[in-house]
């Protein structure tokens, strides 16, 4: 069932079983006062009600929701809809620049366009027609405001990306564009709900790559052939079985009954991380009739399958980033699975349990390990010690890194080594010809050491998942020099960094997320350019560097501005230039942005008694 494989392409097709008609009695509470509130008995299950005490969801948050076309005008859906901030409705041009023509609310990959809506078709599917609406209102339908239905998370952006065609089938090319697409365009959440029979390496890496880049990606398991549903361990389903990197950082989903036991069709296995209900759904559906164009009720009941499943998913995640904004996909992703209500007794194969939104936002000593960490390592007069604090102030590890009457200051950077759940900290000392980095564990256990020798004025630390890989490439540039080397896990010995240009000294790197993990190299002292490093220190882009500065060099900073894009900061007295990441790269912001509290500063920024703080963790 909505499998259909031509040679060399493989489709996926919508997840949900055909709509079957059941009769069930609602059992949630009214707790706000939209319309259809009594319908929307699925809320209770995963404990929505308990956690909008906490948060409802902002719109710093976004949801992808990668499906078929959206009904953006629905009343239910059109104060969350997502805006590309940098395109200009109507005017026929790529405004931003980012390969897509009036992509205001997003694209479809389909037709080529910015129509996003569901379009209308003699022999299209009525499932087809109804289902990206129907996803989207489960994430975020605009909740407590007297009409229709609540979404998990009332506040949260969705962007609507077409990948499925009026028939419910999708291509992987259109797919993998719609996830590089939605990274690159700020979104902090993916909402996957479909399935297909073929394993694509593209798709895949995509995956990976968004995971790595902090995005978290929900997908569906998917509706077997009969209503016993399929062992994904016997019979494999894509997306659902992508499990990005190292299988962290993504979620898929299958589906409950309101006995808390599998739904009738639900896919199982050791595929699937969380379960959500699936079963006797009420949502939006377009407002418009798909054969007469006349308005309809804009709302449908009686809907299964597990592509409803992960929507509820992807709700409840987006709550989790709107009280942890600083969480990425690990984190979210741990986090839910870690809180997820039990199953009935004997019931397998739908992972670690129903996901529960209230147990995922109370706060406790896991959430706390999750982050903002703090790492600060001493300066120059203070013995070589470095600590990571919580957003708290409290101490969470505590180490030293060399002999105690050692003081010439230390540097230090997070770094993902083994691809633990906690980061590793990689240190250097400041003044150090000797080129000595080293690599510790969370606790302070010696994972990496080496010495680059002969180095000048000692070195910068930055680190970055340049593969997409779950693990980092460590990069060290001299604070007086105009040498810089890369290091890695799977390739310890270090690799020079060439092709940087001429003048560049004192090399200072930077970690940019999007839309490519890669590493914005500038000049701490001296003249030159601005050098974008990609995977194996290939240089992405360039460009030199024509505002005026004192002969003091630049200070380097990564921050975010207040709609949670990268910001980067290349000051001196008097003199800065600020980039923003979005979906083209590093652009150079014409005058000021309000930014949030530094991230990322090789240089550190002093603290208490001593201290200096190097980065913010997660990345």
């Amino acid at each position: 069932m909505f499998r259909v494989v031509f040679p060399g392409v493989c489709f996926y097709a919508l997840a949900s079983a055909f709509f079957v008609f059941v009769s069930t009695q609602s059992v949630h509470a009214a707790v706000v006062d939209d319309t259809f509130a009594g319908k929307q008995w699925y809320l209770e299950p995963i404990n929505a009600p308990q956690a909008w005490d906490v948060s409802t969801g902002t719109d710093d948050v976004v949801v992808a929701v990668i499906d078929s076309g959206i009904d953006i005008d629905h009343p239910d859906l059109k104060d969350n809809i997502w805006l590309n901030k940098n395109e200009i409705a109507g005017n026929g041009r790529d405004d931003d620049q980012d390969g897509h023509i009036d992509d205001v609310h997003g694209w479809n990959f389909v037709y080529g366009d910015g129509e996003v809506r569901p379009r209308r078709s003699s022999n299209g599917s009525k499932e087809a027609y109804l289902h990206g609406t129907a996803v989207a209102s489960l994430v975020a339908a605009k909740g407590n405001d007297s009409i229709g239905i609540s979404g998990v998370a009332w506040n949260t952006r969705i962007m609507p990306l077409v990948v499925l065609g009026q028939d419910g089938y999708g291509q992987d090319g259109d797919i993998i564009n719609a996830i590089r697409y939605a990274v690159a365009h700020g979104a902090d959440i993916i909402n996957l709900s479909f399935v297909g029979s073929d394993f694509n390496q593209g798709l895949d890496n995509a995956i990976s790559e968004a995971a790595a880049q902090g995005v978290l990606v929900v997908s569906a398991a998917g509706n077997g052939k009969t209503s016993s549903g399929d062992n994904l361990d016997l019979v494999p389903g894509y997306p659902a079985c992508d499990k990005g990197v190292a299988g962290r950082g993504v979620l898929t989903v299958s589906s409950v009954d309101q006995t808390r036991r599998r739904s009738p069709y639900a896919n199982f296995g050791s595929c699937v991380d969380l379960s959500a209900p699936g079963y006797d759904i009420f949502a939006a559906r377009p407002v418009k009739d798909q054969k007469t164009g006349l308005p309809g009720s804009g709302y449908v009941g009686e809907l299964n399958g597990t592509s409803l499943a992960a929507p509820l998913v992807s709700g409840v995640a987006a709550l989790l980033k709107a009280h942890h904004p600083e969480w990425g996909a690990i984190e979210l992703a741990e986090r839910l699975k870690d809180t997820a209500s039990s199953l009935p007794q004997g019931v397998a194969g739908l992972g670690s349990g129903i996901v529960d939104a209230a147990r995922a936002l109370s706060d406790d000593e896991q959430t706390e390990s999750f982050g903002p960490l703090h790492l600060q390592a001493a300066d120059q007069g203070r013995s070589p010690e470095v600590r990571v604090l919580a957003a708290t102030g409290k101490e969470l590890t505590r180490f030293s890194v060399g002999g105690g009457g050692d003081r010439r200051g230390l540097r230090a950077a997070f770094v993902r080594w083994t691809g633990n759940d906690l980061p590793e900290i990689a240190v250097v000392y400041q003044n150090d010809p000797s080129g000595l980095w080293r690599i510790f564990s969370f606790d302070g256990l010696l994972l990496a050491a080496g010495e680059l020798g002969s180095v000048d004025g000692g070195l910068y630390l930055a680190a970055q998942d340049l593969q997409s890989r779950g693990s980092d490439s460590l990069f060290m540039g001299e604070t007086e020099g105009d040498r810089a080397w890369l290091v890695a896990q799977k390739n310890p010995s270090p690799q020079s960094v060439s092709g940087l240009g001429q003048g560049m000294r004192g090399l200072v790197a930077l970690s940019v997320n999007r839309p490519v993990p890669s590493f914005l190299v500038a000049p701490a002292a001296g003249d030159g350019r601005l050098v974008v490093l990609g995977d194996g220190g290939k240089v992405l882009s360039s460009g030199n560097i024509d505002a005026p500065r004192s002969d003091g060099g630049w200070i380097v900073r990564r921050s975010r501005d207040v709609s949670s894009n990268g910001v980067f900061d290349l000051s001196t007295v008097g003199e800065h230039l600020m980039f923003v990441e979005d979906a083209t790269g590093l652009n150079l912001v014409e005058g000021e942005m309000k930014v949030s509290r530094w991230l990322q500063s090789p240089a550190g920024e002093p603290a208490e008694d001593g201290w200096r703080l190097f980065e913010i963790w997660p990345r």
